[in-house]
């Protein structure tokens, strides 16, 4: 499950197009003397302390202009839920900007300091052989080699932030309700200079620390390109007292009140339950969801992007009651085409270019994909060489590194799916084979959570997961966006969905087999009469059962069979990336076969037990008693588990044509 948007809320509002600096100053009147300031602030994620922040303005000089210097530094500390496991997160950032009175942005250094990484990040306004820009570098400290630099060309300089851009005007009474402003911004992702409006809504009244009412303007500023919305409330000195970006919020305070940490950090989670559990989900086609929104009044509505993954194709609700959008999943895959390594036409440029996060040409990345790939020169095998590397090398659990880079993935060996990712694009990339990172929820069976995956070039765009280690995604992805594309913002997605998604399964399609789910009592199929039993949920089935065996379907994903003298116990569950080969690691047993499938077989006593992979799950069978014969008619009567889905349980009425998958949702993202 990824992590980069916990970066993000401990920058916020220090990042919001690449750059984003709050400053805090307080710059004296005309007639004053040039004076240091200080202020303190608070942060909060959904209520909860999460941190706070130190901002400091002093007079100062950036080559020969007089400027003002704003020192920013934010400490967060949160804790992440996944699925009862619980990692902290512990992030410092020191951010000093030299600015003009009118808040247009000179020089900006951002250190983050996190545990085992300091990344500097810097941005200069220069001019290059008579041409004007800003020069961005990325550089990990102790490696210095791997330092990422950026020209982004623009004709005049762009502002700080909205405070910035505001405050000589506030204190100088020409900022009004009503009044509206574009904000030049930089984006460093985009590689462009992006206008934000900016709107002066009210005069508004809010509390500091010590109950004392300070009369505000309550400024928006809306991102036109993600929808993102940043509220804030400045006093007459043109300094901020409070904003709000969603459930995240910043409040002025006492230097003694925000530096008391408490002793239990905010804490978040990135799962759900998936409702029904779907073992069999990995080998999906397609798949219908109803993904509930509860209604908050902070934030707005999801607006999840239409994808290859997953589109919306209807929403309904209000914001009293909350939302049902549905979405349709699908399987993103296509073997038809073929692409021949390195992949070198320019178009591609950007997914195959090296990163501070991605050394694609430091040595040990450069050897791994020479072991890995070899002579291998057909870009979608090649890449499968990738993920099952990626999966079979990396121990699933978080790295030691709040934020690992490639390099420092592949000695530690460690990560959860943002490393996995990470380490596959980087690979990817330095193999020659376009790849961008994704980001969205994605479903392994009982749960829905926070996940990062890939998009790789294999002669088209096509889904893969190194986490599980896949070449071709299944129907289980609900994508937010690309965190590798300027005009993608997976994060403005999460912050909006995070803590208030319920999903349902209502439809699910393999093959030619096809199951409406909204009715539960369908999840389970008894009909002795055909001899013919279907766990829909887990895709077990029992076909021609003889006269005298009996059939029980239990759980999500259990079937019991009983027979004269003997027990069979059967269970399936989404594999997770497992096959034979890895399996043989962990589950001791002879290789034989089970209903044709290659198996594992280890004998308990009486007992046999079998485990076996097939499309995309793990099976164990259990067989107590029965003699050779028994056991040759069980796995006749098991095969149909095992093999492709055919439509063999007619449905009751005429199955609904699939929707149209190029036609746009009718969402609105202003909701």
């Amino acid at each position: 499950m990824p992590r980069a948007w916990i970066r993000a809320a401990a920058l916020l509002p220090l990042v919001c197009l690449g750059v984003f600096s709050w400053t805090g100053a307080i710059a004296p009147a005309a007639d004053e003397p040039p004076r240091r300031s200080a202020k303190w602030y608070d942060e909060l994620l959904d209520g909860r302390k999460s941190g706070f922040r130190r901002v400091v303005w002093a007079p100062s000089t950036w080559q020969g202009k007089q400027t003002l210097r704003d020192t920013t530094t934010v400490v967060s500390r949160t804790q992440r839920n996944m699925a009862g496991m619980v990692d902290t997160f512990e992030v410092t950032t020191i951010s000093e900007v030299e600015r003009g009175d009118d808040g247009t942005l000179w020089w900006m250094r951002t250190r983050v300091e996190e545990p085992g990484r300091v990344t500097v990040e810097e941005l200069t306004w220069r001019t290059v052989d008579g041409k004007t820009g800003y020069e961005s570098t990325v550089t990990i400290l102790g490696q210095e080699e791997n330092r990422q630099r950026i020209w982004i060309p623009l004709e005049e300089p762009v502002a700080v932030d909205v405070e910035a851009f505001l405050s000589e005007r506030i204190r100088a009474g020409q900022v009004k309700p009503g009044d509206t402003f574009d904000l030049r911004q930089i984006d460093v992702r985009g590689r462009v200079a992006r206008i934000a409006k900016v709107s002066v809504v009210a005069r508004e009244t809010v509390s500091d620390e010590n109950g004392e009412e300070i009369r505000c303007l309550k400024i928006v500023q809306r991102d036109p390109g993600s929808g993102r919305e940043i509220l804030l409330w400045l006093d007459d000195a043109g300094t901020f007292v409070q904003v709000r970006v969603g459930s995240f919020v910043i409040r002025r305070t006492t230097a003694a009140k925000a530096e008391a940490l408490p002793t239990t950090p905010a804490g978040y989670t990135i799962t759900v339950p998936a409702s029904p559990p779907l073992d069999r989900i990995f080998n999906a086609d397609r798949v219908l969801l109803d993904v509930h929104i509860r209604a908050d009044e902070h934030r707005k509505l999801p607006s999840f992007p239409a994808s290859p993954w997953s589109r919306v194709t209807s929403q309904t609700g209000d914001d009293e009651q909350g939302y049902v959008a549905k979405v349709e999943l699908r399987r993103h895959d296509d073997t038809t085409k073929q692409a021949t390594i390195p992949v070198v036409d320019k178009t591609f440029a950007r997914h195959l270019e090296a990163t501070a996060m991605m050394q694609t040409e430091h040595p040990l990345v450069r050897q791994t994909v020479r072991d890995v790939v070899g002579d291998e020169r057909d870009a979608r095998r090649a890449a499968h060489k990738l993920a099952r590397f990626v999966f079979s090398t990396l121990t699933k659990r978080s790295p030691e590194v709040a934020s690992a880079d490639a390099v420092q993935i592949l000695e530690s060996c460690r990560g959860d799916c943002s490393e996995h990712c990470l380490l596959f694009v980087t690979l990817c990339r330095a193999a020659g084979i376009p790849a961008r990172r994704c980001s969205g929820y994605v479903c392994i069976g009982g749960m829905w959570g926070s996940h990062a995956w890939c998009e790789i070039w294999t002669g088209q765009w096509i889904g893969a997961d190194p986490t599980t280690g896949e070449v071709g995604t299944a129907a289980r992805y609900l994508f937010f966006g690309y965190r590798d594309e300027p005009e993608s913002y997976p994060s403005v997605v999460s912050s909006r969905a995070r803590g208030r998604l319920r999903i349902e399964t209502t439809r699910i399609e393999e093959g030619r087999a096809a199951f409406d789910l909204a009715d539960a009592s369908a999840h389970r199929i008894s009909r002795p009469e055909q001899r013919r039993y279907l766990h829909v949920l887990a895709g077990i089935e029992a076909r021609d059962v003889p006269a005298g065996w009996t059939v029980r379907l239990s759980r999500d994903n259990m079937m019991t069979i009983r027979g004269p003298g003997f027990t069979a116990r059967l269970g399936a569950w989404g594999d997770q990336g497992a096959d034979l080969e890895t399996a043989a690691r962990y589950f001791r047993g002879d290789r034989t076969t089970f209903a044709g499938v290659p198996a594992l077989l280890r004998q308990s006593g009486s007992t046999r037990i079998y485990t076996l992979f097939s499309r995309r799950r793990r099976v164990q069978v259990y067989v107590g008693g029965g003699d050779d014969q028994v056991l040759g008619t069980l796995e006749r009567v098991l095969a149909p588990t095992f093999a492709e889905p055919a439509l063999a349980w007619p449905p009751d009425k005429p199955e609904a044509p699939a929707a149209d998958p190029k036609k746009k949702a009718p969402i609105s993202t202003d909701k």
